[in-house]
Parts: structure tokens; sequence; C-alpha cells
């Protein structure tokens, strides 16, 4: 979380003649980055900005009546997406179709202004070539005085920016910059302040006006916190989305269905599927290809769900996981009837591979727009005698129960009472604990009493599967219940299941709690897991550092005690880690 500053100020000018209308843009607020994905070397986040102050002036004057200020106001405050490269490169955008251009381009250009890209191998200093919405262009990053702090500069432009993207500068075109950027790094290696100081001129010919951009940001990192409930959300929102490069020029809200026709370029079924299956096995560079292909995929099951009826025979005999899990996870993420369809008959189909029937059952969890097909096969899957169907399906009732709570449907309270009654019905303690984890995929809030009613159990088995249900279920409650059973309860393995639960939430207010554990469990897995837990935050988490050199100095175990100091040793910089 950073508190942002930014200002950019757009004016034209014909040569000889001073700058024609001016447009000075001013927002004062917060902006929020969170990881939310990734595959291979791509990494997924979300983007939010909220505003305390927004001025759209041209010339000193309000350039914006209020209905304009509101729906401006209501775009520029949405979650919007940036895929990174893991040097800290922004790639592409992803913001709701309906965002209007303007919006979309101050906020592709904040994103540009504040990315910090490191060097592939350790280097002092280094060049990097970085996207922004003028084009492609060289930065040089070098070491700034004081500890973690590093400053770029813009050389040059190689490639101009367009509607269709990136284009070599044409003869007579001069682009001019003056562009500087100091950086302050976190322990961590992301970006704790970022100050940007930028002027463009982009001169497209004689006869034409200069474009010039005059833009300064701020941002100073004020918190970080985890929030796992984001983390999928791309996937989940892909479909209402429009991307494109940070180069793209947007002038205009993009056409959803040329966005999906651009996405398949005129691909099959059957040569995307035959490109996954010539994809080298365990290759760097197939996670890559493989996510671009889900992404086809996706794109050709929602501009022409009757494809998905193709799926079901095409995945019989199918023995590359690689394969039928990512037609199945493009299934979901297109989420059309048709393709929720074609997931329930694979997931029923007793001629289809134990693996892949199991996917199916977990993809039909994760789609976003849950059918009645889908779930009433969901159901019927849950009583299957084959263990692994069994439990995925039940555990996908309790995701598709969210989604259908984030839909806004009326089926969704249904659902959540028939899951919560499922717990009590159970007849064995097994088939209770998978029922507790279910509901605890919904992240209701319902369903406490619930889970509460089980923590009083006899069967540690129960007990331990009703506090990992509380790890998404919000509020005061959840939290004072995992501290009481992360300490008092007598089975190690109930007890170990809090601490996994609280790695999902604020973890500040069980810092007493950890301590009680450190100090007095006698188990040492317990302890352990504390110490671990402790030592992937200790740079995020105050407090943290100190209960690790008590357990570095105290733990009976040695092995602990080496763990805990380990995560305290400083460890050699290797340059700047993400964007």
């Amino acid at each position: 979380m950073y508190d942002l500053d930014a200002r950019q100020q757009l004016s034209f000018a014909q040569q000889g003649a001073r700058a024609g209308e001016t447009l000075t843009i001013t927002f004062l607020g917060e902006l929020t980055m969170a990881v939310v994905g990734g595959q291979g070397d791509r990494l997924d986040t979300q983007v939010q900005v909220r505003t305390a102050r927004f001025d759209f002036q041209s010339d000193g004057r309000d350039a914006l009546d209020a209905n304009a200020r509101e729906r401006v106001l209501g775009h520029l405050q949405h979650p919007f997406y940036v895929t990174y490269t893991r040097q800290g490169a922004a790639l592409l955008t992803h913001f709701e179709r309906d965002v209007d251009p303007l919006t979309q381009n101050l906020l592709r250009s904040l994103v540009a202004a504040t990315q910090f890209v490191k060097p592939l191998t350790t280097q002092t200093t280094w060049e990097a070539q970085e996207l922004d919405v003028t084009g492609q262009y060289v930065a040089h990053y070098q070491p700034a005085p004081g500890e973690r702090q590093y400053a770029r500069r813009k050389l040059r432009y190689l490639r101009m920016s367009s509607p269709q993207g990136l284009r070599p500068l044409e003869a007579g075109m001069s682009i001019t910059v003056d562009a500087t950027t100091d950086f302050g790094l976190g322990e961590e290696g992301w970006p704790a302040t970022v100050h940007s100081r930028e002027r463009v001129a982009v001169e497209s010919g004689p006869d034409l006006p200069t474009a010039l951009a005059d833009s300064e940001v701020r941002l100073t990192r004020s918190d970080v916190r985890r929030v796992p409930a984001l983390i999928g959300s791309l996937e989940l929102r892909r479909q209402h989305l429009g991307s494109s490069t940070l180069a793209t020029q947007v002038y205009a809200a993009q056409d959803p269905k040329a966005e999906l026709r651009r996405l398949v370029a005129g691909a099959k079924l059957t040569d995307l599927v035959g490109a996954l299956r010539a994809l080298p096995p365990d290759s760097a560079s197939s996670g890559e290809a493989t996510s671009q292909l889900m992404n086809r995929l996706r794109a050709l099951f929602t501009l022409e769900p009757d494809k998905a009826h193709g799926v079901p025979e095409l995945l019989r005999g199918e023995k590359d996981r690689n394969v039928y899990s990512s037609i199945i996870g493009s299934l979901s993420a297109a989420s059309t009837p048709e393709a929720l369809s074609a997931l329930a008959q694979v997931m029923t189909d007793g001629q289809q591979g134990l693996r892949t029937r199991v996917d199916a059952a977990a993809g039909l969890g994760m789609a976003p727009q849950p059918t009645e097909e889908g779930i009433a096969a969901l159901r019927e899957m849950a009583q299957s005698p084959e263990t692994d169907v069994r439990s995925t399906a039940t555990l996908a009732l309790g995701n598709a129960a969210r989604n259908l709570e984030e839909q806004n449907s009326p089926d969704a309270q249904n659902l959540l009472r028939e899951l919560a009654q499922s717990v009590a019905a159970s007849s064995t303690p097994e088939a209770r604990a998978l029922r507790l984890r279910a509901l605890g995929n919904t992240a209701s809030p319902e369903v406490l009493a619930v889970i509460q009613d089980a923590l009083r159990d006899t069967s540690p088995i129960v007990r331990e599967a009703a506090i990992e249900a509380l790890r998404l279920i919000p509020g005061a409650t959840a939290d004072q219940l995992l501290a009481m059973r992360m300490v008092d309860d007598p089975a190690p393995e109930v007890r170990r299941a809090a601490i996994f639960a609280t790695s999902f939430r604020a973890l500040p207010g069980f810092l007493p709690v950890f301590e009680r554990a450190l100090r007095t469990d006698a188990v040492d897995a317990v302890r352990n897991d504390v110490v671990r837990l402790l030592g992937e935050r200790v740079t995020q988490l105050s407090g943290a550092a100190d209960l690790l050199a008590w357990a570095g100095q105290n733990d009976p175990n040695g092995d602990i005690r080496h763990t805990a100091i380990a995560y305290l040793t400083p460890r050699l910089p290797s340059g700047p880690q993400g964007p």
C-alpha cells in the first residue's frame, strides 16, 4: 500500500507557436498493488487507486461537469490488473471493458512511471528495455546514495506506440525525453519509495503539432498486508477484461469480441490442443507457452461457446496432464453454460481418466458463474465411491457457493444451508472433516456457528478441519477461536492447523499467541511451524524478529534454534527482487 501524489500535464503546440490548450490532471490518495497470480516468468498484480483529491482542469478551469466527474472517478478507482515479468517490467494491462480511454491511459502512465526492472544477473549498473504509453525505450539504472537506493534515467525511445502496438519511428518523427526516477527499495526488493519526474516531447513532422507531456509521481509505502482472497482474481475476471500491451494506445472502448478474435487469431480447437501437445515437457519455456494457449482457448470457448461440446470426446484417453488440465482450466475461466456443461460431462464420465475427472471437478468449483447443471453434477459426484472425485467435488461445492455469493445469486444461500446441514449428517469423522473444509471454502461468516460446534467434537480430525475452515472466515470471532485453539487444544495437529490458518489472516494480533506457543508448547513440530511462519514474514511483521531471536537462543531443539537464527541472518544483496 502506498501514499500517492501524481500530476500530469498534456498540451500540443505548433512549431513556432505557444502551446495550445493545456490539460492538468492531479490526484492524491492511495495506491495498492497485490500479487494475485503468475506462471513462469510472469507475475500478475491487481492495482487500485483510491483518490482523496482529484482535479481535471483545462487551462486552469474545471473540465468536468458533475456527471462526468463521477464517472471518471468511478473508473479511476476501479481495480485493474498488470502483468509483469519477474524482473519487474510491466508488459500488459487488463481493464474492465467499460473503463474510458482517458482513465486507462492515466493509470497506464502511472504503472509505467513506477516500474523497477532489475537485471537478469547481479550488476552495479545496467540497462533495460521498458514500455510506457509513448513506446519502447532504453533505461539506465545505477545505485544512488543510501541503502537500496537506485536512479533510473530514460535514454532514448526505440519504437513508438500505436493502436496496433509498437511500430518503428517514422522519418521526420522524434521523441525527446528528460526523465529520472528515484527508487528506494524495501528489504524484500519491492519499491518502498518512488519519485518520478518526466518531460516528453513527440514531434511527428513539420506540419503536425508537437505533443508535450510533463508528469511527476510520488509513491511512499505505508503498509504491507496479505490478502489471500485476491489470489486468482485476474483469472476469475479475465473474460470481462480488455487486455493490451502497455505500449498500445487506447483511443476508444475495446470491442470485447474483437479482443477475443485477436487472441484466437483464426485457430481451431484442434490447432490449439495440438500446440499444447507439442510443448516439450519440463521445459523452461513451456510455462509461458501454456499460459498463452490457455488464454487463447478461453477466448475461443467464450467467442464460440459451442466449441466446448467437443471437449469431452477430445479428452478421452488424454494422458498428458498439461494438456487436459489446461483445457479444463480454460473451460472454467470461460464459464459459459456450454463450457460448464462440458466440465460436468468430463467429471461424470467413467471413461475419462481419474485425474482428468478430478481436475474437471475442481474446475467446476472455480468457475466464476456457476450453473445449476454444474452444481447438480458436483452434488452427484460428492457421493461418488471414488475418494479423490468425492473429496474434490465436495470441496468444489464450497467454492461454487462463494462464487454464487459474489454473483449475488439467490442460490447461494440454499447451497450454504445444504453444506452446513451435511456436516451434522456425516456418519464418520472423516466425512464430517471433508464437509467442514468445504464450508471453509465458502468464506461466509454465516457458517461460523457450524464451525464453532465442530470445535467441540471429541475427534481431532474434525477439530483440525474446523480450524482450517476458519482461515477465510472474516471477523474477530474467527481470530479468537484460532488463538485459543493454537495454545489450548490437546491435539498437536489441531494446534498446527491453527498456525496454518493464521497465515491467511492479519498476523499482528496473533503475536502474543505465537510467543506463548514458542515458550510453552512441548511438541517440536508446533514450535517449528511458528518459527517458519514468523520467518517468512520477518521483514513485514513488527515483533517477529524478537520472537525469532528468543527461539534462536532458547528453543530446546537445536534444529529449530538453527532455523530461527537463519531467518535473522542478513542475506547478501543480489539485486532488487520483484517489480
